[in-house]
């Protein structure tokens, strides 16, 4: 550990491209920082302290530092919330970690504690589907930035893009975007005579090159729009992106006559029916009572944890307002109950394959299950399957949420999508509550699929 001669103010510029460059930080995190300790340079000024260096530093000024937060008042006399004073001792804490991390003489990040009751200030807010719907009608789609507006709301709802995935969106990359956006999309590109490769440019701006629009700006338009629709508390982009999945998630569905999953056994690669479950026989004769419906759900989620292969906890992805199987299980059940979705699962007649005896062709046996070999020799097993039969075959196809394995497409634009092995319980029930007129085959093993039909 050395003393370094270079004063903190000078270190800042330095430890953001650590940011970039060691850390691989996303560039919001780095504008974050940047932002934040600006706030500590003005301390540095205002106190006089310009020139202090690392090792000068004192928790006599981390106090002092903290007070001039706690004090701190904007142009309309508005203090921080303890929240905000708290991103302003992260940046800073970052800056000491960095400080360590170069062996440069420093007080430690632990001297710079967080207050526990800083967090109980923030409460998540949720929009319903009734606020979601205003908030997208609330753009005038009569203007051009209305329109521009309307479609950065309906992308961001429908593909829970991050912010800053979202600001980098070119005209060039929209690939397999959700049908509804994409038609916005199309209606607002036609509005556009500029040659600028960005997606959502500013109307503002006279310089091409400076016309994407910046996260900020998106947030403002966001905050605006809630403004206007009355909404009781300010939203954020990441509070929009997803939106619709809670706004679903809480929404109960009525059912009038209950559902069930049907199972079919292959014969000579032809599809009969075989045993339909008898509760749902039973059903069509007796009143539709909640506590029928209920066991029929639950035949359901066990039918589902029996059937479907689920990531380990460690690899999903679910947002944090998620962490139970057994709920995510219990909506797709009900999807299938309502008869919104239509499960069927598909059996080889004694343990046969599926694919027209492909997988032994292409050595499949010959290596192991549900390894990452299995999964790619499958893939190639099942590509070669429709492409005997002229289907267009896409790899990794873009869905409302997250990407399949495989897209299949046929003539008459029916879609399917693949998942090979196993699939995010929260990824397969978001998209069957936001995608219409698609099939998804999810696939197990060699002699077992199961297709779930939106």
């Amino acid at each position: 550990m050395e003393k370094s001669t270079i004063p903190i103010i000078d270190q800042i510029p330095r430890f953001l491209n650590y940011c970039e460059v060691e850390k691989g930080l996303a560039g919001r995190t780095q504008e974050n920082y940047q932002h934040y300790l600006q706030k500590f340079v003005s301390w540095l000024k205002k106190t006089k302290k310009e020139t202090l260096l690392p090792h000068e530093l004192t928790s006599e000024d981390i106090w002092a530092y903290r007070l001039y937060l706690s004090r701190y008042t904007n142009g309309k006399g508005r203090p921080l919330k303890k929240v905000t004073q708290n991103y302003y001792l992260i940046a800073l804490r970052a800056l000491l970690g960095y400080f360590t991390a170069k062996d440069i003489v420093s007080l430690p990040a632990d001297k710079i504690v967080l207050p526990k009751d800083a967090r109980a200030e923030k409460t998540v807010k949720f929009l319903n589907l009734d606020q979601i719907e205003k908030l997208l009608l609330a753009p005038n789609t009569k203007t051009m930035p209305g329109l521009r507006n309307r479609t950065l709301l309906e992308t961001l709802i429908s593909t829970g893009l991050r912010i800053g995935q979202l600001t980098k969106l070119n005209r060039d990359q929209l690939g397999d975007m959700p049908g509804k956006a994409l038609l916005w999309i199309k209606e607002y590109l036609k509005t556009r005579e500029d040659e600028n490769r960005a997606l959502f440019i500013n109307y503002k701006s006279r310089k091409d090159a400076d016309r994407r629009l910046t996260p900020r700006s998106i947030e403002r338009i966001i905050r605006n729009y809630g403004k206007k629709i009355n909404l009781p508390f300010s939203i954020t982009p990441e509070i929009l992106r997803w939106a619709r999945a809670r706004a679903l998630l809480n929404e109960e569905v009525i059912v009038d006559k209950p559902q069930s999953h049907r199972t079919f056994i292959t014969k000579n690669y032809k599809y009969t029916t075989g045993k339909i479950n008898n509760a749902e026989e039973k059903l069509n004769h007796l009143s539709p009572t909640w506590y029928n419906i209920e066991q029929i759900i639950k035949k359901e989620i066990v039918w589902l944890k029996n059937t479907v292969p689920v990531l380990p906890e460690k690899y999903k992805a679910n947002p944090m307002f998620l962490k139970c199987d057994d709920c995510i299980l219990r909506k797709i059940a009900i999807l299938i109950t309502s008869g919104v979705v239509k499960a069927i699962e598909f059996k080889g007649e004694e343990n046969k394959n599926l694919w027209n005896d492909l997988t032994e062709k292409l050595n499949l046996k010959k290596i192991s299950w549900h390894g990452e070999e299995w999964h790619r020799k499958m893939m190639d097993v099942i590509y070669e399957y429709f492409k005997l039969q002229n289907y267009k075959i896409v790899f990794e196809p873009i869905l409302n949420y997250g990407r399949a394995d495989l897209g299949v497409y046929s003539k008459s634009n029916k879609t399917l999508y693949i998942e090979v092995d196993t699939v995010s319980l929260f990824k397969l029930w978001y998209n069957l509550s936001t995608m219409k007129n698609v099939s998804f085959l999810i696939i197990p093993s060699e002699n077992n699929a199961i297709e779930f039909k939106v």
